[in-house]
């Protein structure tokens, strides 16, 4: 009988976990996104393991691959930098039918921008049936490398020397604010990426009159330049979607919103008449070592040069759902043959309550390992995806062994003992070595605090933005940046101990027993019940003691630390910075104002702030529970006297 019922439970809960992950990865179609090659797409040929920092280029082979990779999909490529191998591009451009719109990288180095010029017009003047245009700097006011002045020699020099247009990118705000620029270009070429901007704009977001926001935002913009450079060719040099990446306000990024947006942005070009070109042909990993997940994600293609979709087809969110679900599905079945053939005999009813977790402690650890694997772009991610992993199996095993337990009836009700972090914390150092194991609760307990720690350094990470510099000077500098835009929210990595270690906790409260349950809900979610019961063997249990305060300080300092952090990130996502010259809010350092507009607009926020308010509740309920527990007696005066 206990075989069928594992059985009839493996495949029942089996099929929810089949829903779990077909329904989010389900094809999708996008009616408004038609085959034809885009104008242009901004071209940089760099492969997993290479970067302009480690100054590690492709060769030649790997950009003419790129190039006949990339025959039929663009009329032309942006380049960034003249050097670097990426001559390859001019020459050989016209053998595969395309035309390149050829850059020159400026910084803040004369050297290395005299050496990117000289290049650049080399060049244009050999390879003049494919350089289209040329392109002095990107972005290089945004980035403070250069001043106006400053860039307009570069400009002068290079226009002297060539045929070709010239023109420099930019951001819309920036030639907005230095007019002076586009008296000296033949085009005037602004980016216009709506995830970027100070007012992420979401796909989906409708106006009054039900038009989608992001369609009026790209034509205001567009107009506003015209109107300011009436006189001027107006191209939009960079328009594009991450396919994956952390949300800026109601801004998601993913494959099926990156077509989307293509979409959109191809059908009002074609209304309109714009110019443009599409950042990007390739993924760049190198790029999440400064702007996180979804500065590697513009692309096109893959890094690996996979395409991430085909006009007119269905988009797949996530191509490699069907073997995760595969992985997810033996490990939750290992899990339930384990428990239905424990000597203890497990009743029917304990079958499908195991069987239901297996599934969820199953499929969280697979989503989250898979979500760290493929974002590991650099080796400290891959050694941050092996530290997560280990910690989310070890807490995995911890409240899988306990949900055993409990059921088979092998621990202490909950309502009996309890433990402060300081009691659980001495008692956890005084275990023999090796012997953690055997204590499923002192365990669950460290690696609760553990996650409690990282939830705190990443709620304050995230929330902050600081710019510093240490030691070195022109060159050498080395430049530190802490910027919560950049920082992904790590959500699947911490939904065990949160959503499922809460879910756990609640069904415990409904066990029955002879035992008086005083203030059951706050035992059952307290940090000694963290498994929602203690162990028979060696419980910790909660003393009466001689102060309020002093025992739970650690669950003080923990809980406000959580609370604070969700604050912080509740406040600083919430918040966009406004160029409208009206007055209030906080006066940004460029001028702008910072409000509170966007609050509750990001679901990823939403959902980690609630992962670290779950986190702080089981502190929160120890606080209450040590509270509500009478005080210790002091000992009697006749004993005290004698000293």
């Amino acid at each position: 009988m206990r075989a069928f019922v594992a059985c009839a439970a493996f495949l029942l809960v089996g099929a929810l976990n089949f829903l779990w992950w077909w329904y989010p990865n389900r094809p999708v179609e996008i009616p408004a996104w038609k085959e034809g090659p885009l104008q242009s797409v901004s071209f940089a040929p760099y492969r997993p393991g290479q970067s302009p920092h480690t100054r590690t280029f492709a060769t030649a082979q790997q950009i003419e691959a790129d190039l006949k990779l990339m025959r039929g999909k663009t009329v032309a490529l942006r380049t960034y930098s003249s050097l670097e191998g990426l001559e390859t591009v001019p020459r050989l451009a016209d053998k595969y039918g395309l035309k390149v719109w050829h850059g020159a990288w400026l910084n803040s180095v004369e050297r290395e921008n005299l050496e990117q010029v000289a290049a650049l017009i080399d060049h244009a003047n050999r390879y003049p049936q494919s350089v289209d245009r040329v392109i002095i700097g990107n972005e290089v006011l945004l980035r403070k490398d250069l001043d106006a002045q400053q860039l307009v020699r570069y400009i002068r020099m290079v226009k002297q020397a060539v045929k070709q247009p010239v023109t420099y990118a930019d951001v819309w705000e920036f030639w907005l604010r230095n007019p002076e620029i586009a008296d000296e270009v033949d085009i005037v070429t602004v980016h216009l990426l709506p995830y970027w901007e100070d007012v992420p704009i979401g796909l989906s977001r409708r106006g009054a009159d039900g038009t989608l926001i992001i369609e009026k935002h790209i034509v205001d913009i567009y107009q506003k330049v015209r109107r300011a450079f009436p006189n001027k060719r107006i191209v939009i040099g960079e328009t594009g979607w991450p396919s994956t990446g952390r949300m800026r306000a109601d801004a998601r990024p993913g494959r099926v919103e990156q077509v989307t947006y293509f979409s959109i942005f191809k059908r009002l070009a074609e209304q309109h008449g714009f110019e443009y070109n599409v950042i990007e042909a390739f993924d760049q990993d190198w790029k999440s070592a400064q702007e996180g997940s979804v500065g590697a994600a513009w692309g096109i293609f893959t890094a690996d040069r996979v395409e991430k979709f085909k006009a007119g087809k269905p988009v797949t969110p996530e191509p490699k759902w069907a073997s995760l679900f595969a992985v997810s599905t033996i490990a939750a079945g290992l899990m339930i043959l384990g428990f239905a053939s424990l000597r203890r005999r497990p009743g029917n009813l304990a079958i499908v309550v195991f069987s239901l977790f297996a599934y969820v402690v199953a499929s969280v650890v697979v989503q989250a390992t898979w979500h760290n694997y493929t974002h590991s772009f650099y080796t400290s991610r891959l050694l941050g995806t092996v530290i997560y992993f280990v910690l989310i199996v070890a807490f995995g095993y911890a409240l899988m062994r306990g949900i055993a337990d409990s059921l088979t009836g092998r621990m202490a009700d909950p309502s009996l003992w309890g433990a402060r972090v300081r009691e659980a914390w001495t008692a956890f150092r005084a275990l023999p070595r090796l012997t953690a194991l055997r204590r499923i609760d002192l365990l669950a307990q460290m690696l609760f605090l553990i996650f409690t720690g990282l939830c705190i350094y990443h709620l304050f990470f995230l929330g902050i933005d600081v710019h510093f510099f240490v030691i070195g000077s022109g060159e050498n500098t080395v430049v530190f940046n802490i910027d919560g835009r950049y920082r992904d929210f790590p959500i699947w990595d911490f939904m065990l101990p949160t959503f499922v270690l809460v879910a756990w906790k609640l069904f415990t409260i409904f066990r029955t027993g002879d035992v008086p349950r005083t203030h059951r809900l706050a035992k059952t979610l307290s940090f000694g019940r963290l498994l929602g019961f203690d162990g028979s063997r060696g419980y910790v249990r909660l003393d009466p003691v001689f102060s309020r305060i002093s025992p739970v300080l650690p669950e003080l300092v923990l809980s406000t630390l959580l609370i604070a952090g969700v604050a912080l990130v509740v406040v600083t996502e919430g918040a966009i910075k406004l160029h409208d010259g009206a007055g209030g809010g906080w006066l940004a350092p460029d001028g702008g104002r910072w409000v509170i507009g966007t609050l509750f607009w990001n679901t990823q926020a939403n959902w980690f702030a609630a992962e670290a308010l779950l986190l702080a509740l089981p502190y929160l309920a120890t606080i209450y529970v040590s509270l509500r527990t009478p005080l210790a007696e002091p000992p009697p005066e006749s004993y005290t006297s004698k000293w």
